[in-house]
């Protein structure tokens, strides 16, 4: 009897561990990802650009040259 209780608990336990993981996927909101400048970044202007264009985050990536890249959601 004790291991028919503890296979149902386990049981129930990863399903909520599933429905809660798959459920949070859902709602996050999607993210764009736009390149301002491919040749230069400077990340005081970067951030600006993006802001100003997007109502974004603008974020220096890459190697040397780094690229100016603006993270913004792309839900109206």
């Amino acid at each position: 009897m004790i291991k028919i209780s503890f296979t149902i608990i386990f049981a129930f336990a990863l399903i909520f561990i599933v429905i809660s993981r798959t459920s949070g996927a859902m709602m996050t909101d999607d993210k764009c990802l736009k390149v301002l400048d491919p040749n230069n970044c400077d990340l005081t202007k970067c951030r600006v650009n993006c802001i100003q264009q997007y109502q974004g985050i603008g974020h220096c990536m890459g190697r040397n040259p780094y690229k100016c890249i603006c993270i913004y959601g792309c839900s109206p």
